[in-house]
């Protein structure tokens, strides 16, 4: 009921009136392959504007055409595959800030129905009133999506790969045969082939129509696999990053190139230790009340970088020559255990590599320093190498 000519908030003539207001504005955009919802809320909470249009710049484009864009105070997506509608709309000036979606979704989780419509109600709101608690992802550059998408595939065609050859290696114990790792596809198809011979003389049974399948498949996965290798090793080494972080000990072009894609911007780090967090590889902590407990690390971030560095910590704990760094380590596994030394070591590992990074500076291994374990530098005057096509910082958490 009106009273004093005001309006009551959830009539429609409210809902203009605020419209014409100069208030700032906050958008969800719930993303979908073919279809997008959006919503526009005010600074109330109060929806504005709500409907669905396809994924396409100039559809939402029109979609936030009632708005100007002064009004639009953020724009809020989930962090997915979508990317590159994010890229164009902020190519049209858009402010389009992408969150975290494992945490998003738990702030979206509080609303009783989960539909697109309401998904985009929900990233309105946190938008509004979220923005500075949700974390943010930093949006990369298309040359390191691409590496990104490589390192990926790699991975996963090498799961693929140990996969088929643990079930080799089961079957073939099964009649009390052992199998070998083999890093040439040519060894592999002669091992098994000796193997199946043996058994078929010894027990009778033919494995060869269960096994030469697979045969064939890990010879095609060893053969790719050796080709991306070579493609990457050479990324590596005509990257003038990568060469720099390679001068650690146990670091490999892999695990540069993982890294670097990782952080692509070392800017965004104010300091150097943060980097151990952006990739999860600090302790959580739990307190309340009296209690205080230090439990495992966040595992926040790139999982796949993360694997690099403790595959690169390993590496460095058996191979690389007596140092301050090593000792620290060496010690540290005799207190804690081997597996949470090489989570401490590849959290140290990703603090030097970014400053050498951020400094251009050069790694030496000094046996006689112990104040800063395993890091000396190289004065250079050189200007600082920095990822090729940096974006502009934001305030991630996480990596994508």
């Amino acid at each position: 009921m009106e009273q004093g000519g005001g309006l009551a908030p959830g009539c429609s003539s409210y809902r203009r009136d605020r419209h014409m207001n100069e208030d700032r504005i906050w958008v969800g955009l719930d993303l979908g392959l073919a279809r997008t919802s959006v919503c526009v809320v005010d600074d109330d909470g109060v929806p504005l504007h709500e409907l669905e249009c396809e994924t396409k710049l100039g559809a939402l484009k029109d979609a936030l055409a009632p708005f100007p864009m002064e009004r639009i105070g953020l724009i809020a997506v989930e962090a997915g595959s979508d990317t590159h509608i994010v890229r164009k709309l902020r190519g049209a000036g858009f402010p389009v800030v992408m969150f975290d979606a494992r945490k998003a979704s738990k702030f979206l989780a509080v609303r009783r129905n989960k539909t697109d419509a309401s998904d985009a109600r929900g990233l309105a709101d946190l938008a509004r009133v979220g923005r500075n608690t949700v974390s943010q992802v930093y949006l990369k550059s298309r040359e390191c999506e691409q590496l990104r998408g490589l390192l990926v595939m790699r991975n996963r065609l090498v799961m693929m790969r140990v996969a088929m050859e643990n079930f080799l290696r089961s079957r073939l114990a099964l009649y009390g045969r052992p199998f070998k790792a083999v890093s040439t596809a040519g060894g592999l198809r002669l091992q098994v082939q000796a193997q199946l011979a043996d058994v078929r003389v010894e027990e009778g049974v033919d494995l060869r129509a269960d096994l030469q399948p697979l045969v064939e498949l890990c010879e095609s996965l060893k053969v790719h696999l050796a080709a991306l290798d070579r493609d990457l090793k050479k990324m590596a080494r005509s990257d003038p990053v990568c060469r720099l972080l390679m001068g650690v000990p146990g670091v490999g072009p892999i695990c540069a190139l993982s890294f670097t894609s990782a952080v692509e911007d070392p800017g965004r780090f104010r300091a150097a230790a943060d980097v151990g967090a952006y990739l999860g590889l600090v302790p959580r902590r739990y307190q309340s009340g009296s209690v205080s407990r230090t439990l495992g690390i966040t595992k926040s971030g790139s999982r796949l970088t993360r694997t690099h560095l403790v595959t690169s910590a390993t590496v460095f704990g058996t191979t690389a020559p007596d140092c301050a760094l090593k000792r620290w380590y060496l010690a540290l596994r005799g207190r804690a255990g081997s597996k949470r030394a090489r989570v401490a070591l590849a959290r140290k590992l990703a603090v030097i590599l970014l400053t050498l990074w951020k400094t251009g500076k050069g790694f030496e291994l000094d046996p006689a320093e112990p104040e800063a374990p395993g890091l000396a530098v190289e004065i250079s005057d050189q200007e600082p190498p920095t990822g090729a096509d940096a974006g502009n910082p934001s305030k991630p958490s996480e990596a994508r």
